[in-house]
């Protein structure tokens, strides 16, 4: 009978997880991740979505965040990006380090970037030291530019290719001949990874022009209240603190303050464009599934026989060759490169669905409680 009783309870804890969102965290046997994240993330913001990208990052369990290299080194200077990183430390536990990226673009594809400043020269070395004493194969993630992560491949490419696994890119339009801003940023950074042969996941940002999406691209837009409505008071605060452009003497300790109520109510009014958060639910291999009406993500190996997993979006090989302006080229030729390229499966379920994903990993942030 006791053998019985435990065994009850044992399944009901199992089951309350799974009906959670099945956090990751609960299966310490499960190997982590390793995940360099490149973003050009600062504070005060030029586009407060990458501080949704970072907390959903952080929200997955599964990686192991082993660094983060800050985009545009010079201008993180003044609006430093490590202050939300660290705020992301304080609330999920995590010591992730990050660094300084190069301050300037690479003069052409093949720049070492070696006759740049010493301080901005952190995040290209940092990129190095990880693949260097990973005993896995490394996954990097850039949702800026590629400046930092092209100069560190053509310092050493036989380490890229021995040790990374796979390199998923947030940058240009789907569209052929266009460019878009962040290819903007260092369009050598761009023509010399996407020519690299590299296993490249590529995320298109638009396609067919600026904030369009005719299904090659991630681009989505969600009410904040949408995204945030689980969130825990001390995610609301990072939020508040991000969204609202806050100063204080101690951005960890504003984390712990009471929630502005009038300042909640400006950030919950507010859209966010979006193009990241949800798809990192890739990275860690994560499934979607349909539960009463709304979409969360969870560890592949905790879905059931009886639970649909959905399919919101996909990658899938296309053969292309970036130009000398940045512009890409779709061609099956002898200097093309095959990469996978996002898609969007479902057209009109895929803004529900992936803001659903997003809210739920916000609120699996922190406290995780719901207000």
């Amino acid at each position: 009978m006791k053998r019985a009783c435990i065994g009850i309870l044992f399944l009901s804890v199992a089951c309350f997880f799974f009906i959670q969102g099945c956090s990751p965290g609960q299966n310490p046997s499960r190997k982590k991740i390793p995940v360099i994240y490149g973003t050009d993330l600062f504070h005060l913001h030029d586009d407060p979505d990458d501080h949704f990208d970072l907390a959903a990052l952080y929200a997955l369990e599964e990686l192991d965040i082993r660094g983060i290299v800050l985009d545009q080194g010079k201008k993180q200077e003044k609006s430093p990006g490590n202050i939300p990183v660290e705020q992301m430390n304080e609330l999920t536990g995590r010591n992730v380090p990050w660094a300084l990226g190069l301050s300037e673009p690479l003069k052409n594809p093949d720049d070492k970037a070696f006759d740049q400043e010493e301080k901005y020269q952190a995040g290209v070395d940092l990129i190095l030291d990880i693949l260097r004493n990973s005993e896995d194969r490394v996954t990097v993630v850039t949702v800026g530019s590629l400046r930092d992560v092209a100069a560190a491949f053509n310092r050493e490419p036989d380490l890229f290719r021995q040790q990374v696994f796979r390199l998923m890119v947030f940058i240009g339009e789907a569209s052929a001949g266009t460019r878009e801003w962040n290819v903007g940023l260092d369009p050598n950074g761009f023509i010399r990874i996407m020519n690299s042969g590299l296993d490249i996941w590529w995320v298109p940002c638009f396609d067919g022009g600026n904030f369009k999406n005719r299904g090659n691209a991630s681009f989505w837009r969600a009410a904040q209240s949408d995204l945030l409505r689980y969130c825990s008071d001390r995610v609301v605060n990072y939020f508040i603190y991000a969204l609202l452009k806050k100063e204080s003497p101690d951005h960890l300790a504003y984390l712990y303050g009471d929630v502005d109520e009038e300042a909640r109510k400006q950030v919950l009014s507010g859209t966010r464009n979006l193009w990241c958060a949800a798809v990192f639910t890739e990275l860690a291999d994560r499934k979607i599934i349909e539960r009463q009406g709304e979409w969360i993500s969870v560890p592949q190996d905790l879905t059931q026989k009886h639970t649909q997993a959905m399919e919101v979006f996909r990658f899938i090989p296309v053969s292309l060759y970036v130009d000398r302006d940045g512009r890409v080229c779709y061609e099956e030729s002898e200097r093309s490169s095959r990469v996978f390229r996002f898609q969007v499966a479902d057209k009109g379920l895929y803004p529900q669905a992936m803001t659903s994903v997003t809210a739920h990993l916000m609120g699996s942030l922190g406290e995780g409680s719901a207000r």
